[in-house]
């Protein structure tokens, strides 16, 4: 069973030899009920070793019990062996579950120790800050595939840009979907390839530029739009004049909700693109530069009124916007309006950390939630697996790849608050 919490239990028992010598003379079915072949082997004719394996059973139950192990294995379901050189070990059930035993026995006394030393259980970890009245995640039942949970195909990447492509369709990987393409201009494919293993790298045509453009958007809608539940655009593509022709072309007339973000909102920004022309959800994920440039703002205006800058964004252009920052800001377009409850997490403070965010959001929406719910869990979430690598390496020297590997326990953490408030 998954032990509870960090921490050490303890098993101890004491009996008499003669106890159990004069119990097994008189019983003989007593040595059989108890002991396995093997224990009766090492243990005849010496029946102290008898006695300080009766204790050691003893402690293993009582130390199992602390635990709320049930049911408690029987006597010869406990079974005390002797490694290399002497020292005794325990199975339980025939595992060894990492319990460490210490026999002795002195005159007609005999004791045992068990201890197990429990190693700290991330899902058991306390939120950073309370899940929010917003927070909605997908379900997750006991039946499900990979095709339950979406696919989300990935834009992303340039020539000396490989990193935001790796981060972006990882963090959609790590935020559950089911299956990810990563699409890359053919110059930089080899790299995520190697990279990539539990997602699927596609090379897409680009005339040796390094870089996507209208070339590689035709084979896009042609091979992989069409099996999308989410997009993320953005991470790494670099503003090349082809490549802001193929975003802007392909930001204006979506197949399925979106995620944009970096480069892609530095395109749109600069080629002043329609959102209300889009067809699908759109997620914006600026950092205050980025929306200053939305916006036609100056990034500290954008930081003296933040809620404000969303919302009005949002609601004129018929988008939902994650304003990143220590306080990240979600708006919706019809007002609705969240603030991250996090606070302090400075481990957050590094490049690549919000690729992670734009991949997990696009894992989000591909599960089916809705742009503003996937935006509220994105963040939240993100923010608690922030806050949880912070903890444990501190507030400077994280990297986004840490956060990718705490991003399933954090949504685990999330999603059994949820069910406990949703069980009062």
């Amino acid at each position: 069973m998954p032990l509870p919490s960090a921490g050490t239990a303890i098993g101890v028992d004491v009996t008499t030899v003669s106890r159990i010598a004069d119990v097994a003379a008189r019983r003989p079915r007593f040595v059989s009920k108890i002991y396995t072949e093997r224990e009766r082997a090492r243990c005849e004719g010496h029946p102290e070793r008898l006695a300080t394996r009766w204790a050691a059973k003893e402690a293993v139950k009582k130390l199992l019990g602390s635990l709320g192990e049930y049911p408690l294995p029987t006597y010869r379901q406990i079974e005390v062996v002797n490694r290399r050189g002497g020292a005794p070990a325990v199975l339980v059930r025939g595992a060894d579950r990492g319990i460490t035993l210490t026999l002795t026995h002195e005159r007609d006394l005999a004791m045992a120790v068990a201890v197990l030393v429990q190693a700290p259980d991330p899902l058991a970890a306390p939120l950073s800050a309370p899940p929010p009245d917003a927070l909605v995640l997908p379900a997750r039942p006991d039946d499900g595939h990979k095709g339950s949970f979406g696919t989300v195909v990935v834009l992303a990447g340039a020539y000396g840009f490989t990193g935001a492509a790796y981060l972006c369709s990882m963090g959609a990987a790590r935020g559950g979907a089911g299956l990810i393409r990563v699409c890359v201009p053919h110059t930089i494919y080899p790299v995520l390839a190697t990279k990539c293993v539990e997602v699927m790298a596609h090379p897409l045509p680009d005339g040796g530029r390094g870089s996507v453009g209208l070339d590689s958007l035709d084979e896009l809608r042609r091979e992989h739009l069409p099996r999308a539940d989410a997009l993320v655009v953005g991470p790494g593509l670099g503003q090349a004049e082809a490549t802001q022709d193929a975003v802007v072309a392909l930001l204006e007339s979506l197949p399925c909700p979106a995620v944009v973000d970096a480069d892609g909102l530095n395109i749109a920004a600069a080629r002043g693109v329609d959102w209300r022309r889009s067809g699908a959800a759109v997620v914006l994920t600026p950092h205050p530069a980025e929306m200053g440039r939305l916006a036609h703002l100056e990034t500290r205006a954008v930081q003296a009124d933040r809620d404000g800058v969303a919302r009005r964004y949002a609601s004129e252009h018929g988008v939902v916007v994650v304003l990143k920052g220590a306080h990240t800001v979600v708006a919706a377009p019809d007002g609705r309006l969240h603030t991250d409850a996090h606070r302090g997490v400075v481990a957050l403070a590094t490049g690549g950390t919000g690729d992670v965010l734009a991949g997990l959001i696009g894992a989000l929406l591909a599960a089916g939630l809705d742009g503003f719910d996937a935006a509220v869990a994105g963040v939240t979430v993100h923010a608690e697996a922030g806050a949880a690598v912070q903890r444990e390496r501190g507030r400077a020297g994280a990297l986004a790849g840490d956060l990718l590997d705490a991003l399933p326990a954090a949504q685990e953490r999330l999603r059994r608050a949820l069910e406990a408030r949703d069980r009062r």
